[in-house]
């Protein structure tokens, strides 16, 4: 009981300091889990796990962007309290542009070069998807398709956008008591709901219900609130990482502990237990390698690591056309006899070319633009 009433007390607490180990501006560290999180999409997406299979291991596409997720909330939660401690309030407007201007313009690109490429080859994308990539509404419902079927992950991040960081500004206690009740309500419903408890699907509305929780919800904003509580927990003092004696390898085995039980290879596998089971870890793992060096962060830190970091976003929209073997690709068609290495090497070869033309070409201009309103 005294636990619980410190932890309550730990909660209602205001925030008067900055963390030590987020006081920077920058994070390498962070860069190069965003490396290490494209990577397991880009590899799971263009076929790696044909290669991987034979050793009885197998990489989850899913776990990659579950890092994104944990990482955006934990940073943009971050930049928020640490605004607030400086400036006395959140500045919404300002955020608002800064997100607006990191994710609107690539993602536009995008999607103009998709709507000229289905205009010529007539892939069959209908209006309506583009309506849904380009309103960020694509997880409502969660539709999976060949070319613009990974917007639902831009969706459910700008869901976290237009709606947490209100409640954050409004109210930190309540932000944080809400955020505890959705990390502790949504697995138990999604866990039960997975094993088809009667309950939830007696009742047409609850059953609805539990859908939207179980496919929209968990796939995104869930796990962008994990890294957002993290932040809150941190800044409170309810998360304390200091004098950790193990923290020079405890980093890697817990990264490399989530990657594991997230795999669908994992003996012990199961939906959303595991899921959610990975993303604690992966919280973990960020703070670690925030606090001091270690084996990891070093790796992490890397120029290959960090520039592929800085270089992911574009990554992931361009990997999509790329994905697979069964949708029709002309921009493949010359490799059409190829083995599936030398398949895998040119489509990495061109995602990151399209990516560093993105990059440099549009995204860094108004990455420039955003610092005006850091």
């Amino acid at each position: 009981m005294k636990a619980i009433k410190v932890l309550k007390n730990n909660l209602s607490t205001d925030i008067t300091t900055i963390p030590e180990i987020v006081k920077d501006n920058h994070f390498p560290s962070l860069d190069g889990l965003r490396a290490v999180a494209i990577m397991l999409v880009i590899l799971y997406h263009f076929g790696a796990n044909h290669f991987l299979r034979p050793f009885h291991i197998l990489i989850n596409g899913d776990t990659g962007v579950n890092l994104f997720f944990v990482i955006s909330g934990f940073l943009i939660t971050t930049l928020l309290l640490k605004g607030k401690m400086a400036h006395g309030q959140i500045s919404l407007k300002r955020f608002y542009l800064r997100r607006a201007l990191r994710v609107i313009p690539a993602a536009y690109l995008f999607l103009l070069v998709m709507i000229l490429l289905n205009a010529i080859y007539k892939f069959g994308i209908t209006g309506r998807s583009f309506a849904a990539a380009f309103l960020f509404y694509k997880n409502f419902p969660y539709q999976e398709e060949p070319f613009l079927g990974h917007f639902w992950t831009l969706a459910a991040e700008a869901q976290f956008y237009l709606f947490f960081p209100l409640l954050l500004s409004l109210n930190t206690k309540w932000y944080t008591v809400v955020l505890s009740v959705i990390v502790i309500a949504v697995p138990f419903i999604s866990i039960l709901g997975f094993y088809h408890v009667h309950f939830l699907f007696g009742n047409a509305f609850i059953k609805q219900a539990t859908q939207i929780i179980m496919y929209s919800f968990w796939k995104g904003p869930f796990i962008i609130l994990i890294g957002s509580l993290a932040a809150v927990l941190l800044f409170k003092g309810i998360i304390d990482i200091k004098n950790n004696k193990y923290s020079y390898l405890l980093s890697f085995l817990l990264l490399a502990t989530a990657l594991m039980i997230s795999s669908k290879s994992f003996v012990f596998y199961t939906p959303y237990v595991c899921e959610l089971g990975s993303a604690v870890l992966f919280v973990w793992v960020i703070l670690l390698n925030l606090d001091k060096p270690n084996f990891l962060s070093t790796i992490l830190q890397s120029r290959v690591m960090t520039k592929i970091g800085v270089l992911s976003y574009s990554l992931y929209l361009w990997q999509q056309p790329f994905i697979g073997n069964h949708v029709w690709q002309p921009w493949l068609s010359a490799f059409a006899g190829c083995s599936q290495a030398t398949l895998l090497a040119v489509k990495l070869l061109m995602v990151f070319a399209l990516a560093l033309a993105s990059y440099y070409l549009v995204e860094r201009m108004f990455l420039k633009l955003k610092l005006k309103y850091e």
